[in-house]
C-alpha cells in the first residue's frame, strides 16, 4: 500500500487512490507501467464482441447475455482464450474498486471488480 500511495503522491502510473495492502489492481497497473498501458472497457468491448459468434456489437459498459463464446475463432485461438475470464481495465472507479470485463460461456459484461481480486482478474498490458 505504501508504493501505491507514493505512486500516487507523485503522480506515477495514473493511480487516483489506494485500497489495503493487496491490491491487485494496482499491482498490475505497475507491472504494465501505467493506466495508459491497459486497455480502456470500451477496448476490452471490442475484444469481446471478436470472441462470440456473430462478433456481436458490445458497448464498454453494457453487459451482453445470450451469446455464444467462440473458441474457434481466430482472437481466441491467436491469444489462447477460453471462456471463464476477467480482464482489468485500467479505468478506476475508486479506491477500492476499478472496472473489468468478464468473459463467460455465454454472456461478457462490465463488472465493477473490488481491487483486492478474487483471483479471477488478469491484466494484460498495451504495447506501444
Amino acid at each position: 500500500k505504501a508504493e501505491c500511495e507514493q505512486a500516487v503522491a507523485e503522480g506515477k502510473l495514473g493511480i487516483k487512490g489506494c485500497y489495503y495492502e493487496q491490491d491487485r489492481w494496482a499491482g498490475a497497473v505497475k507491472q504494465c507501467g501505467g493506466v495508459s498501458k491497459m486497455p480502456t472497457m470500451a477496448q476490452l468491448a471490442e475484444l469481446a464482441s471478436q470472441l462470440y459468434v456473430g462478433n456481436p456489437t458490445i458497448d464498454a459498459y453494457q453487459r451482453k447475455d445470450n451469446i455464444q463464446f467462440d473458441s474457434n475463432s481466430s482472437t481466441a485461438k491467436s491469444l489462447g482464450l477460453t471462456p471463464y475470464f476477467y480482464l482489468w481495465s485500467g479505468e478506476e472507479h475508486s479506491s477500492d474498486g476499478a472496472y473489468d470485463r468478464y468473459f463467460g460461456t455465454t454472456g461478457s459484461g462490465c463488472d465493477y471488480g473490488f481491487r483486492l481480486g478474487n483471483g479471477n482478474g488478469q491484466a494484460v498490458c498495451l504495447g506501444d
